[in-house]
């Protein structure tokens, strides 16, 4: 991988990407993204979060833990590199 993500991390940043966890206040249950990951990979949760925590998402710690993505430049990067499609910069409707 370019990018050194493998497709499961890939996963867990694309469904944080197009659920818009961008900001400290849009996070992500962490048992229903645990839920979500087990249905498609059997590998360990755990683990593909401890790699995303290394500069791509970041805890929100609530009654529930919940994650959003704390760098987008990176995940924009990661997630395009691999043909996921992703917003390059600002929209502005014509």
């Amino acid at each position: 991988m370019s990018c050194g993500l493998s497709e499961d991390e890939l996963f867990i940043l694309n469904l944080l990407y197009r659920n818009r966890c961008l900001a400290k206040d849009r996070g992500f249950h962490s048992k229903k993204l645990e839920h979500l990951y087990i249905k498609k990979f059997s590998s360990n949760f755990e683990r593909a979060i401890k790699n995303l925590l290394k500069g791509y998402i970041a805890p929100i710690k609530k009654k529930e833990l919940k994650y959003y993505i704390s760098d987008i430049k990176k995940m924009s990067f990661a997630l395009g590199s691999h043909g996921y499609s992703v917003t390059k910069g600002r929209i502005r409707p014509l």
